[in-house]
């Protein structure tokens, strides 16, 4: 029989991790309060952790806990109490890579998952995490995937976590001063305003009042601005080389973004035929012109001419209930939609997208109105049934 590897998919609030709990992901990684590499919008307090815990747990995924900082001596005090009251929750893993750090989970007999930042391409370097009780690796995107098998091979006792899904950094594992520099916000600390997505230009030292655009195509260049990930089209290999978790990446993106992508590689993993609507469904969340990256041996990384993502469908709303009596959906709306608009439904218990057109929109209070908006509770009728918590789209 095939060895499934684990799915896992970001959290990056407590509605997200929800969310990919309910449309298949095997484990899921959260951010540790302010000390993971998402700190300000995707910070998991100790109360927000608890619930995420318990919704988890009692669904059979695990959660890890991604504090991956690169920490000052003054972290480590609160760091430390964050670290014992997790544990105390039932944290499954730590993402960590500082050494220091390690140190302070080891000491807390956690199993400790080391991140992608501590830039682990190599056999040597895996053998050495080994030695020292590292159980999981997530090795740099940096590697071809015959490469990840030759680790895989070399050390079979260490699980191997890859990432194939998402956003990718042009720097070498991420380890990027770029924001630091010019907006004294640190990547490394979790609060990277993305700079290399920018445009930028030349200038001659003699002609200081001459700017020269570095040209690509007429909208200019992005030779920093890095493709999406997606691997969707190559999941037996990445079975054949081993790897034991597909990881996602994506805490700072909506909840629809992590629904539909947590989706398609659930069906990826438990299919034996590929599906080619599964590119074209990943082709319909917020994303950049897709690349394999160095996995298959290309390097055709590089956005070359645009830093915008590509966005085909807005994500409308959450169905909180469907009433057979009334044949009607109650919809927590979180996008605008309207009379007449046809809505597109991804339901975590049915395969195929479905689609229905608004015929009209009712409030609690039995008031008709022609438009919805944000953070509405409405009543729309549809002919069919749909499971509590599936998602709706509109077509851009």
């Amino acid at each position: 029989m095939t060895r499934k590897p684990e799915l896992l998919a970001p959290a990056g609030d407590l509605e997200k991790l929800q969310t990919a709990v309910r449309f298949g992901a095997d484990a899921v990684y959260v951010g540790a309060g302010p000390y993971s590499l998402r700190t300000q919008q995707t910070a998991f307090d100790l109360e927000a952790l608890e619930q995420g815990l318990t919704f988890a747990h009692q669904h059979k995924v695990k959660v890890y806990l991604a504090m991956n900082i690169f920490a000052f001596d003054d972290d480590l005090a609160e760091m430390s109490k964050y670290l014992e009251q997790a544990k105390k929750l039932g944290i499954d893993a730590v993402i960590i890579s500082d050494p220091g750090l390690i140190s302070l989970v080891q000491k807390e007999r956690i199993k400790i998952h080391l991140s992608t930042q501590a830039n682990t391409l190599n056999t040597a370097a895996v053998k050495f995490w080994r030695e020292r009780g590292i159980e999981r690796v997530v090795l740099g995107r940096e590697l071809s995937l015959s490469q990840v098998k030759k680790i895989k091979e070399n050390v079979p006792g260490m699980e191997i976590e890859l990432f194939v899904h998402g956003a990718m950094c042009m720097s070498y594992s991420g380890r990027c001063l770029l924001s630091k520099h010019l907006t004294g916000k640190s990547a490394n600390r979790g609060e990277c305003t993305q700079p290399c997505r920018w445009e930028y230009r030349l200038k001659e030292v003699t002609r200081p009042d001459e700017e020269f655009l570095i040209k690509e195509d007429a909208r200019g260049t992005y030779v920093m601005n890095s493709k999406d990930l997606c691997l969707i089209e190559h999941i037996p290999e990445l079975i054949k080389a081993g790897v034991d978790s597909f990881k996602i990446e994506g805490r700072m993106k909506s909840p629809y973004y992590v629904a539909l992508v947590t989706k398609i590689y659930r069906q990826a993993l438990d299919s034996t035929n590929y599906n080619t609507d599964w590119k074209k469904e990943l082709e319909n969340v917020s994303h950049r012109n897709y690349t394999t990256g160095f996995y298959l041996g290309e390097d055709d990384a590089e956005n070359a001419g645009r830093g915008a993502y590509v966005r085909n469908y807005t994500f409308v709303g959450v169905i909180k209930n469907y009433d057979p009596k009334t044949q009607e959906l109650e919809i927590k709306v979180r996008n605008y939609f309207a009379v007449g608009d046809e809505l597109e439904i991804i339901d975590p218990k049915v395969e195929a997208v479905r689609n229905f057109k608004v015929q009209n929109i009712r409030q609690d209070d039995n008031a008709i109105i022609s438009e919805a908006h944000n953070e509405l509770q409405v009543f729309v009728p549809a002919d069919f049934p749909v499971s509590q918590d599936s998602l709706l789209r509109r077509k851009v």
